[in-house]
């Protein structure tokens, strides 16, 4: 008993230590803050703006610990993460952070400056996913993670564990809620006044009546001025004189930018859509259709549309995503080039989608506008401009898109490559074949995986030379994975002796390809459906590397489908 007393005063006084100390008190609000976003991603389902402010503050508040720490390793247990020898995550609820880790043999993380910019989201995402779906076909966390290949994560993993062999369930903990006794929870305050003290008036009314009166003051305290006022606006401006006309269009034009200002995306679609009805219906005066043309001209402002944007984003779910499109469908063709910009630019998912469902309107109406924008020189505006080309898949910018390779900037090079696959024309694929060789991975990456999904057999030879290249074997994981999978795709069964030569194969001298690339021949040959393909992964199902057993494993339940 006298040992038992010392270790407890002993972890006292380290868990007073350890609160005192404020470096890792910011490490554990960081890593509470990741388990906090995985239960709010769960939660909303991944779709909410308020989860998106939660992660951004996430990330904020992680950029400011690098200023402190290098990086961040954390060990794994089944219910708690430690760093430096002592706890700064505990949980007993069944699939918490760590379990899930801990579940799948992963034993330490490191988490590097950077992890926040682009992997933390994706890392939440992935975690939620394992936490809903678990089954004998979903890859578990550590294929997941070799997958990804991260510059900002890296972790240490055990061997699994046996079949037969199970981790012991979590246990849950909780206090009890013990309920408080009846006679205290039906007491409630009583109001010092009712309507129970007038009822001998002798002009009190009865409950019918005040059941009406309660109606009346209820639809009057829920009536939007807003569209009285405007309704008798658009009254006055059929009815009146010219005079009248061109004063109510004075009005309206101002209240345009005060709605949208206030966010009252609603009031400015009806505005707009009465002033549509009324321009096409009632005989206006020159000035007010002048008036109108401008108005609606003004929409097309590249500050109207970013300010619009910025205006939604910061009001989230009091704008409904159907008033927004509405609104958005009153844009001239003019707009087109604006929205793009917006697009491409948002930081919002759900304004990018409104936006882009308007763009994809007006640019399918307008395709020689929409292609003539791929000649402009703003890049942002020239990806989106790319990106929706591809989308409506317009067969005549083929070569307008292949110029785009040529441009300096990545993404305008990366968005060209996507437009090629979707349009999917001979030259287009000619095209891609440059791209393999940018200067940028991404580039690379999306062009060989452009190939490998058009399955365009003329770039077999590039991608064969390119296997055995320096440039490949020293590359990052992800772009030997396109490679090999892309030249899967290209060869056919014609490509099964390479990759099996890769896969299976030893040198003169008895040595074998690194476990990675092994494990990327294996994806490679996933994608020939042959029976010599399969033959070769079967001859390597049950290697010693567990990256190469595990590549094996995925790319036969692929060909099984």
């Amino acid at each position: 008993m006298t040992d038992s007393l010392l270790q407890t005063s002993a972890n006292a006084s380290s868990a007073a230590h350890a609160a005192a100390d404020p470096l890792r008190a910011e490490v554990r609000e960081v890593v509470q803050g990741i388990s906090k976003a995985l239960r709010a991603h769960l939660l909303y389902e991944g779709k909410s703006p308020s989860l998106d402010k939660f992660m951004e503050l996430l990330a904020a508040r992680m950029g400011q610990l690098w200023e402190h720490v290098p990086h961040l390793t954390l060990t794994v247990e089944e219910r708690e993460l430690h760093w430096k020898g002592a706890a700064v995550f505990q949980s007993d609820e069944r699939d918490n952070l760590a379990f899930l880790l801990y579940r799948d043999g992963v034993r330490e993380v490191t988490l590097r400056r950077g992890f926040e910019e682009e992997e933390l989201q994706q890392m939440v995402e992935i975690l939620a996913h394992s936490h809903q779906v678990r089954g004998a076909d979903e890859d578990d966390l550590l294929t997941i993670f070799w997958e990804k290949d991260w510059l900002c994560f890296r972790y240490r993993y055990v061997e699994a564990l046996p079949d037969g062999v199970h981790l012991p369930d979590a246990v849950a903990g909780g206090a009890r809620t013990v309920a408080a006794p009846r006679a205290e929870a039906e007491q409630a305050p009583r109001a010092t006044l009712s309507t129970d003290d007038f009822r001998e008036a002798l002009y009190f009314l009865d409950q019918t009546e005040l059941n009406r009166l309660a109606a009346e003051v209820q639809a009057e305290m829920r009536r939007d001025l807003w569209t009285g006022v405007l309704t008798a606006l658009f009254d006055r401006l059929q009815d009146g004189t010219h005079a009248r006309q061109e004063q109510v269009m004075e009005v309206l034009g101002d209240a345009i930018p005060t709605l949208l200002g206030a966010a009252r995306v609603d009031l400015a679609a009806y505005v707009l859509g009465e002033m549509v009805s009324v321009a096409t219906t009632s005989k206006l005066a020159p000035g007010v259709l002048r008036g109108v043309r401008a108005l609606f001209a003004q929409l097309a402002e590249p500050a109207t549309v970013a300010e619009l944007v910025r205006t939604v984003e910061e009001a989230g779910d009091a704008v409904r995503d159907e008033d927004l499109s509405t609104l958005l469908s009153f844009f001239p063709p003019e707009a087109l080039g604006p929205l793009l910009h917006a697009a491409e630019s948002s930081g919002s998912h759900r304004v990018r989608a409104s936006v882009q469902g308007a763009a994809e309107r007006l640019g399918d109406a307008n395709r020689e506008h929409l292609v003539r924008l791929l000649g402009e020189a703003d890049a942002t505006l020239v990806t989106g401009a790319a990106r929706l080309v591809g989308r409506l898949r317009v067969q005549t910018a083929a070569g307008e898109v292949t110029r785009l390779l040529s441009r300096p900037e990545a993404p305008v090079r990366l968005a060209a490559v996507e437009t090629l696959q979707e349009i999917r024309s001979p030259s287009a694929a000619g095209a891609l074949e440059g791209a393999l060789e940018d200067a940028d991975r991404e580039v690379r990456v999306a062009a060989a995986r452009a190939l490998g999904t058009m399955r365009y057999a003329p770039a077999r030879a590039k991608l064969e030379a390119a296997l055995d290249s320096k440039r490949l074997r020293d590359s990052e994981l992800s772009e030997r994975i396109a490679f090999f999978e892309a030249y899967g795709g290209v060869a056919g069964a014609e490509g099964v002796p390479v990759l099996d030569r890769v896969l299976n194969g030893k040198s003169w001298l008895g040595r074998r390809e690194s476990g990675e690339t092994r494990a990327c021949a294996a994806l490679g040959l996933g994608r020939i459906r042959h029976p010599a393909a399969e033959k070769a992964l079967n001859a390597a199902a049950a290697d010693a590397d567990p990256v190469v057993r595990s590549a094996v494993g995925r790319a036969l339940r692929g060909m099984r489908q």
